[in-house]
């Protein structure tokens, strides 16, 4: 028989299996409500979030929910102490939380504080006292890897450093592994030890999925690059420079960091296409679009031979046509984007891009399908997808239609200044005569 153990909050690893909804006196599980909502009521009670994640084809799933989940006990526990919502992992924001979270098996319980940093988590089916007595531990940060965190606090230890680096990886916890990684850097400028070392690749690795990296990891990623470029993994941090400089619009920084980490790297390895890629916006960035377009290709070309699974394919596919777009070559441009995303692509950050390029080549009609795809195959949990729409709405004059797509988008990612200042700009002004 398959075992479902308590992980997360008995053990310093993460991840097992399978989640569910629950009985009349047992927990009152929020469901469907936006996550957003979800945090601001954790923050008006002064709780934390229980976060069911669950599948509907998960038996053990249904199970905690027909025993633990419906305990009258446990129902009183968490109506005390946490605001407890469910969601579909598979499913609309779910998905997107799930993402977030590395969610990798059902059910996980994901205690988070107000603001939707990880505590810690529980996965597996378990009866209700086991589950009182870790989520109790949880709350009191008693669990062992609060408990490592806290001791790293204390007394620095770089192989305590490096290991608790990687749980927090495995769980996208970038808000507890920033510290440690920045300590780790700090206690050793050279990152001779293996923990500080790992500590630091997790962070930047991270920091570069999030889309940003920060003012601060950009300075310490220049001043450790160097001291590192005996180490194959330096290209980790090549590319995430590289990216991030391309972002900040610094065209002859991002263009040296990707070419550093080209320099001496077999075509052969899997980063070689991602430098390519990387060297293609640097290229944009310095408004050289047939170097962005050749580099770009040779992405795909890399790609293709190194494999990486349909989405990366996808990727950089989606990134050379924006460079074709960028060059002027709208038709090569457009079927690329057609080759790239088949009517049964499923990805809407890819998906979002494409009617953003659309847009930019003045084909609102193609743009408003390709968002319209975004938010139906994200299932209307996707912010970017909603904003992608609302921008290909606007370009077609349906101000109305865009202002309703932003204003799913803020609240979504209520945080996010843009999707606020966009749908002001497009709400009726006070004592505006309507059309």
């Amino acid at each position: 028989m398959r075992r479902y153990a308590l992980l997360g909050a008995l053990a310093l690893a993460a991840a097992t299996p399978l989640a569910g909804r629950a009985g009349a006196q047992g927990i009152s599980f929020s469901e469907g409500t936006p996550f957003a909502e979800v945090l601001r009521r954790a923050r008006a009670e002064k709780k934390p979030v229980m976060l069911d994640a669950y599948a509907v084809w998960c038996g053990p799933c249904k199970q905690l929910d027909r025993t633990t989940f419906a305990d009258a006990t446990v129902g009183a526990w968490a109506r005390k102490n946490v605001v407890a919502a469910k969601v579909d992992a598979e499913k609309g924001e779910g998905r997107i939380l799930s993402q977030r979270y590395a969610v990798r098996a059902f059910p996980t319980i994901l205690f988070l504080d107000a603001s939707g940093n990880e505590l810690d988590r529980i996965s597996g089916v378990f009866p209700p006292e086991d589950f009182l007595k870790a989520s109790e531990a949880i709350l009191a940060g008693k669990t062992p890897i609060a408990q490592a965190i806290a001791r790293l606090g204390a007394t620095w230890d770089d192989a305590l450093a490096g290991s608790v680096a990687a749980q927090l990886a495995q769980r996208n916890d970038l808000a507890r592994l920033a510290p440690i990684a920045r300590r780790a850097v700090e206690e050793d400028p050279a990152l001779l030890e293996a923990g500080a070392r790992e500590a630091f690749l997790y962070l930047v690795s991270l920091e570069d999925g999030t889309g940003k990296l920060s003012a601060e990891t950009l300075d310490l990623v220049e001043s450790v690059a160097p001291r590192l470029s005996a180490d194959p993994r330096v290209v980790i941090l090549r590319l995430a420079a590289s990216r991030e400089q391309a972002r900040r619009g610094d065209a002859a920084a991002a263009r040296a960091w990707a070419l550093a980490g080209l320099k001496g790297l077999p075509e052969a390895s899997p980063f070689a296409a991602d430098l390519y890629d990387a060297l293609a916006a640097a290229e944009k960035a310095a408004k050289k679009p047939e170097a962005a377009v050749a580099a770009a290709r040779k992405s795909v070309v890399l790609g293709e031979k190194s494999g990486g699974g349909s989405w990366a394919r996808a990727s950089r596919q989606v990134a050379l046509a924006e460079a074709l777009a960028f060059a002027g070559q709208t038709d090569e441009a457009k079927k690329t984007l057609g080759d790239a995303l088949g009517p049964a692509s499923g990805d809407a950050g890819l998906l979002s891009r494409a009617s953003a390029l659309l847009l930019g080549v003045k084909d609102v009609p193609g743009a408003l399908a390709y968002a319209r795809r975004a938010v139906e195959v994200s299932q209307g949990g996707d912010a970017k997808a909603h904003a992608a729409l609302g921008e290909a709405l606007a370009a077609s004059g349906d101000r109305p239609g865009a202002a309703s797509a932003f204003a799913r988008a803020a609240e979504l990612e209520p945080e996010n200044r843009a999707f606020r200042r966009r749908l002001d700009a497009l709400r009726p002004k006070k004592g505006a005569k309507a059309a």
